[in-house]
C-alpha cells in the first residue's frame, strides 16, 4: 500500500496541472536579519497589501502566513517560540482570515516556561476579542512534556544521579488549503521562532511551496508527537490524523528521529550523515557549518574520510564555544580532530571558528571571568554540503543529545533534483561569507554582529588573553557599563563604576589593547562602546 501510494503521489507530481508544478519553489532564509552574505540579505518580500520588507526569518513567515486564503490551516512544530511580533501577526490572521491552526512547543525545558505562558495568554486574549467581535477562533497549543519523553525512553541519568530528558528540538511547519487534508507547503530549519534568531544568530529556515510530496513528511512527523508525546495547554485538544508517507522521488528526503523503525528501535540521523560524509569524492569537498560537534562518530567519518581523499577539501565551520575543550565532559570535537588530523599528517581539513571579543564576561555564580556561550551570537546552523551537491540541513546538532534524546530532523537536496541547486548556492554564499570574514586588525568603530573567524591557534590564544584581562576587577567594571549596544563618555564611565579617572583610564586603555571597546565619535560627542 505504501509504495502504491507513492506511485499515485509521483504520478499526480509530475503529469498534474502545469501551473501547479510552475508554482513550485524552494526557497531559504537567513538569520540575522536576512544573512550576512549580499546576494541573501538584500532581498525583499511583498505582502498583499503592496508593502516590501526584507527577506528575514520573520519576515518569510509572516509573508507565508499572509499569502495564506482563508479557511486554510497551519500547524507548527516550534522548540522554542519568543517572536511576539509575528505571534501577534499569526494571531490576527486567525481571527481575520479563520484559520485553523495548532502550535506545539516543548514543554521540557524549564527555561522557555515564561515564553510559553505568554503565549498561552496571547492566544487566550485573541480567542476573547474574537469571540466579542463575533469572528470564529481555532487555535489550539499544545506542549512535548518530560513525562512523554521519560515514558518513551527519551531520558539520561548523569553522573551525580541528575536525570536530563530530551527535548522536542524540531523547528517545522505545515500549510493546508480549505477543505484540502493534503497540505500543500512547509518550512524547516534551524531557527527558532524568537527575535535572537531573527535579528542576532546565524541561522537558517528553508520554505517549500506548493510541494506536497515534502509537507506530508512533515504532517507525519507533526502527527506522532502531537498524538504520541503532547499535552493541550490552550484550547481543546483534538487528535492529528495519522497518515504513514515516504520520500517522493525527486523532492527533498527528511529524515526524523522518532520515527520507529521497528517496536524497539528509533531511526538513527547518524548513520545518514555518515554514509553522506563518505560520498566525498577524491577531488571534492566538505563544508561543514556547525553549532555543536560533539559526537564522535561523525568526527572520526570526517577524519576518515579526508585521510582517504588527500585531493579533497574539508573546511569546519563552528561555533565560538567550539574552541573551547577545557571540560572534557564537554567532548568538544574540532580541538580533538584538529588534532588527530596532525599527528596522522592529514592536511586537507581546515577549522575556523565565529568568534567574538564580548562574549567573555564575569560570571557571578562561578566568581570568575568566562566565556558566557550566549553572549557569542550563535553560529545556529546545522548544515553539511558535501561535494557542492548535496546537502544536509535541519535541526540536528551533530552531538549525542540530539541523535539519542532529542526529537530532530534532517533534510537531504542533492543538485539533481529541481530547486535544489539554489537553496544549496545560497548556503554556499553564506558559508564563503563566514568562513572569509578575518578577524580585522584594527577596528576603528562598533563592529557588533559582523561576522569574524578565528582558526584554534588564534581563538585559544584570544581566549586566554580575554580571561587575563577581565580577571582585573576594575576592567570588568569598566566593560559592564557598555553592555549591549551602549555608547558612553569617559566621564559617563567614571561616574557610572566608581573608580576614580586614573583607574578607569588605564582598564580602559587594556579594554582596547584587546578589542574589547572602541573609541568613536557619535553624533559630534566623543565615547565607548563594545568593539564586536
Amino acid at each position: 500500500m505504501k509504495r502504491f501510494f507513492v506511485a499515485l503521489m509521483v504520478c499526480c507530481l509530475f503529469s498534474g496541472n502545469p501551473g501547479y508544478v510552475l508554482a513550485e519553489s524552494v526557497d531559504i532564509y537567513f538569520g540575522p536579519e536576512g544573512g550576512f552574505s549580499r546576494v541573501n540579505h538584500s532581498r525583499v518580500l511583498r505582502f498583499s497589501d503592496g508593502s516590501t520588507k526584507p527577506a528575514t526569518l520573520a519576515n518569510s513567515l509572516m509573508h507565508r502566513i499572509d499569502q495564506l486564503e482563508a479557511g486554510s490551516t497551519v500547524k507548527i512544530a516550534m522548540y522554542s517560540m519568543s517572536d511576539y511580533q509575528t505571534l501577534d501577526f499569526w494571531l490576527k490572521a486567525t481571527a481575520d482570515k479563520q484559520l485553523s491552526c495548532k502550535l506545539l512547543l516543548c514543554g521540557v525545558s524549564t527555561w522557555s516556561a515564561s515564553s510559553r505562558d505568554r503565549i498561552a495568554k496571547a492566544i487566550e486574549k485573541a480567542d476573547l476579542a474574537a469571540k466579542e467581535a463575533g469572528k470564529p477562533f481555532d487555535f489550539q497549543l499544545a506542549a512535548v512534556t518530560a513525562e512523554a519523553m521519560q515514558r518513551n525512553g527519551r531520558e539520561h541519568t548523569l553522573e551525580d544521579g541528575k536525570v536530563i530528558f530530551g527535548t522536542m528540538h524540531e523547528k517545522f511547519g505545515i500549510f493546508y488549503r480549505p477543505g484540502n487534508p493534503v497540505p500543500h507547503s512547509s518550512f524547516n530549519g534551524s531557527a527558532n521562532i524568537s527575535t535572537t534568531s531573527d535579528k542576532i544568530y546565524a541561522e537558517n529556515r528553508v520554505f517549500f511551496n506548493d510541494q506536497p510530496a515534502v509537507a506530508r513528511q512533515f504532517a507525519e512527523e507533526f502527527a506522532r508527537l502531537w498524538n504520541e508525546y503532547s499535552e493541550i495547554v490552550y484550547g481543546r485538544w483534538l487528535p492529528e490524523k495519522y497518515i504513514e508517507t515516504s520520500h517522493v522521488p525527486g523532492y527533498v528526503r527528511i529524515v526524523f528521529n522518532s520515527e520507529p523503525v521497528d517496536e524497539l528501535l528509533l531511526t538513527r540521523i547518524d548513520s545518514e550523515l555518515i554514509n553522506l560524509i563518505h560520498r566525498v569524492e577524491a577531488s571534492g569537498s566538505l563544508d561543514l557549518a556547525m553549532f555543536s560537534l560533539t559526537r564522535l562518530e561523525l568526527a572520526e567519518a570526517i577524519l576518515k574520510s579526508a585521510e582517504r581523499n588527500p585531493g579533497a577539501r574539508f573546511r569546519l565551520l563552528l561555533d565560538h564555544a567550539q574552541l573551547d575543550d577545557g571540560d572534557p565532559l564537554q567532548s568538544k570535537m574540532a580541538p580533538w580532530l584538529e588534532q588527530k588530523a596532525a599527528e596522522l599528517g592529514i592536511k586537507n581539513i581546515q577549522v575556523r571558528y565565529r568568534f567574538r571579543r564580548n562574549a567573555y564576561g564575569f560570571s557571578s555564580e562561578e566568581k570568575k571571568p568566562i566565556l558566557i556561550s550566549y553572549l557569542s551570537l550563535f553560529f545556529h546552523h546545522k548544515n553539511v554540503t558535501v561535494n557542492d551537491k548535496e546537502m544536509a540541513i535541519g535541526s540536528y546538532n551533530w552531538s549525542n543529545s540530539a541523535e539519542f534524546l532529542n526529537f530532530e530532523n534532517v533534510m537531504f537536496f542533492n543538485t539533481f533534483y529541481k530547486d535544489h541547486q539554489k537553496v544549496i548556492s545560497s548556503f554556499k554564499a553564506e558559508f564563503e561569507t563566514l568562513w572569509n570574514s578575518r578577524m580585522p586588525s584594527e577596528v576603528t568603530s562598533p563592529r557588533k554582529g559582523v561576522p569574524q573567524t578565528v582558526t584554534l591557534a588564534e581563538g585559544k590564544a584570544l581566549h586566554q588573553q580575554l580571561l587575563k584581562t577581565l580577571g582585573k576587577e576594575a576592567n570588568y567594571k569598566v566593560l559592564a557599563t557598555l553592555d549591549r549596544e551602549a555608547f558612553k563618555t569617559f566621564d559617563q564611565i567614571v561616574e557610572e563604576t566608581g573608580l576614580g579617572a586614573a583607574r578607569v583610564k588605564q582598564s580602559i586603555r587594556a579594554l582596547e589593547a584587546d578589542k574589547f571597546l572602541v573609541k568613536w565619535t557619535k553624533d559630534g560627542v566623543e565615547g565607548y562602546s563594545q568593539a564586536d
